[in-house]
C-alpha cells in the first residue's frame, strides 16, 4: 500500500509530497474507497434521469446505453474493491488473488468470492446472479458489437429491395424501465452483500 507524506513549510503550505519516502513529482488526489464505486452508479442514475426527460430517440438511446454500461461497470468496481478490502479484513490473500484474475464472467467471480468469505452466500443469490449474468452478456454484446447484415423487401407491383440494414438491439436502451431495472439489479447485489456482511 502506498503511503503519502506531506512536508510543509512554516506557513503551512505544502513544500513537497513524498510517496513511500521518495519525492512524488506530481500532485496527488486521494479519496475514500467508496468513491470509486459510487461514481458509476451515480452516472447511471443521472443518465436514466436524462433519458426520462429526452424526446429525441438517438439521445434517449445514448443515455440508456450509458446508464446500462455504467450500472454493470459499477458491479465490477464494487466486486473488485469490496472483495479486496474483505480479503484484507480476513487476512485471506485468496480473495485479492481472485480479484486480480481476469478469467471467467463477473458473476462467476462474485460467486467464487462470496464462497471464500464467512458469509458464503447472499439472500436470493441464484436469482440475482442469474439476472446479472444475463445483463452482463448483454453488456458484452454492447461493448463488442458484431454486425449481422440484413435486407428488406418492400412488396407491391414494383418491389424495392433495401440492402445493408441491421437489426439494432440498442433500441431497447431507449426505454427507461429497462435501464432502471438493470441499475436496480446491480444495486440489489450490493445491498444483499452488505446485508450478509452485517
Amino acid at each position: 500500500m502506498a503511503h503519502y507524506h506531506l512536508e510543509t513549510n512554516d506557513d503551512g503550505s505544502i513544500r513537497r509530497i513524498l510517496r513511500d519516502g521518495e519525492p512524488n513529482p506530481a500532485s496527488v488526489s486521494l479519496e475514500q474507497l467508496f468513491s470509486i464505486v459510487t461514481l458509476y452508479f451515480k452516472v447511471a442514475g443521472s443518465n436514466i434521469q436524462m433519458l426520462e426527460k429526452e424526446d429525441s430517440k438517438p439521445l434517449r438511446r445514448a443515455y440508456g446505453v450509458q446508464a446500462f454500461i455504467m450500472s454493470l461497470t459499477g458491479v465490477e468496481a464494487f466486486t473488485n474493491t469490496y472483495f479486496k478490502l474483505r480479503g484484507d479484513e480476513l487476512a485471506d490473500p485468496r480473495l485479492a488473488e481472485r480479484v486480480g484474475q481476469r478469467h471467467g464472467s463477473v458473476t462467476r467471480k462474485i460467486e467464487e468470492l462470496l464462497a471464500m468469505t464467512p458469509e458464503g452466500t447472499i439472500e436470493d443469490q441464484a436469482t440475482i446472479i442469474a439476472r446479472l449474468h444475463e445483463l452482463s452478456l448483454l453488456r458484452n454484446t454492447l461493448v463488442h458489437p458484431q454486425w449481422e447484415p440484413a435486407s428488406m423487401t418492400l412488396g407491391g407491383t414494383a418491389p424495392v429491395i433495401i440492402q445493408g440494414l441491421v437489426h439494432n438491439f440498442q433500441a431497447a436502451f431507449e426505454e427507461p424501465p429497462f435501464c432502471r431495472e438493470a441499475l436496480m439489479w446491480c444495486l440489489l447485489l450490493v445491498a444483499r452483500i452488505g446485508k450478509a456482511r452485517g
